[in-house]
């Protein structure tokens, strides 16, 4: 049975990794910070926010079964549960993300589903937090497949899928060999939505969990003062060269206010643009490239008396683990 999430206490409380890169032989690094980081914060729920595995570690079922199970027995051995969505490598060794999928929901405390079988990607989902005493939807946990690379969102659109057409010469972003996500996943998002406050009798508030960012994560560095911009950002904006229009539906729909990306390892930087805060989770990983000073999770606090406004931070790994090595590594 899949754990009903509920507030305690008033409170609900997840966090977010990014980026754990593991691989057949992982430095269990990883497996030490997580455990020092939830002992210390007590969520109620983590979330895993994509390129969980990769490079050997995306071989095949056994190697992500191992990874997973060390990286999430710190949550079970506490009774957390937690969920996850795909990243850009997750499939690179050609173990399709659609056939790793079981495999998460095999590993004990797994929430996340592969959603809508007629929905681009595999990990569509909203997780409902409850109300402490009643069966009211007081928050909601949006999570979304961004894709792999520019050969999907071609094929999706009936375009050759080699990307050279997606490759000028001046591109709008980090990168013209990001995916992005489809049309059918955001109407997929905006149906449910609607369906869940009929359900509920209002409008639910939310947030948003992605690995690559979208186009309008490069506002908030460049309008620093405009969009309360703070945080670290030592790298690009990773996302895709293609607005498939993600953000414009967020705003016009009006429930989701706060969107965590994984993905840009050494990004850990915020900012709020017409009413939605875009936030970036730092790198947990040792097997890719992760800044030891910035490496941890970002955490979400939401109060179900006030859950609109929800509170956000980074913690580190060096808040946590005794005898930390401050290694940009």
């Amino acid at each position: 049975m899949k754990k009903e999430l509920r507030f305690k206490n008033g409170k609900f409380r997840f966090i977010c990794f990014s980026d754990s890169h593991g691989i057949k032989d992982f430095d269990t690094r990883v497996v030490r910070d997580i455990e020092a980081i939830v002992e210390g914060i007590k969520p109620d729920l983590v979330l895993f926010l994509g390129d969980n595995v990769w490079r050997d570690g995306a071989e095949n079922a056994e190697t992500l079964k191992n990874f997973m199970s060390a990286i999430v027995k710190p949550l079970n051995d506490r009774n957390i549960p937690w969920a996850h969505v795909f990243g850009n490598h997750d499939a690179e060794k050609g173990f399709a993300v659609k056939d790793q999928q079981p495999v998460y929901e095999s590993i004990e405390g797994c929430l996340s589903e592969a959603g809508p079988e007629d929905v681009s990607g595999t990990g569509n989902w909203v997780l409902q937090i409850k109300s402490e005493i009643s069966d009211k939807t007081v928050y909601n946990i949006w999570g979304l497949d961004s894709g792999r690379g520019i050969g999907e969102f071609l094929t999706y659109c009936g375009l050759p899928a080699d990307g050279k057409i997606a490759k000028l010469p001046d591109p709008l972003h980090v990168s013209a060999g990001y995916d992005a996500v489809k049309f059918d996943q955001i109407m997929w998002y905006w149906n449910t939505s609607k369906r869940i406050e009929e359900e509920n009798g209002s409008k639910v508030p939310g947030c948003m969990v992605l690995h690559m960012a979208f186009p309008e994560y490069c506002l908030p560095y460049k309008n620093v003062a405009e969009t309360n911009f703070k945080g670290t950002r030592r790298e690009g904006i990773g996302s895709g060269p293609v607005n498939t229009g993600l953000f414009a539906t967020l705003v016009q729909r009006g429930d989701v206010k706060t969107v965590v990306a994984g993905h840009d390892h050494i990004n850990d930087c915020e900012g709020t643009y017409l009413g939605i805060n875009l936030t970036y989770d730092a790198g947990i990983g040792y097997d890719g490239y992760c800044h030891g000073d910035l490496r941890g999770g970002r955490v979400i606090d939401i109060t179900e008396e006030d859950p609109w406004n929800i509170n956000t931070y980074m913690v580190r790994s060096s808040d946590f683990v005794e005898s930390y090595e401050y290694l940009n590594t």
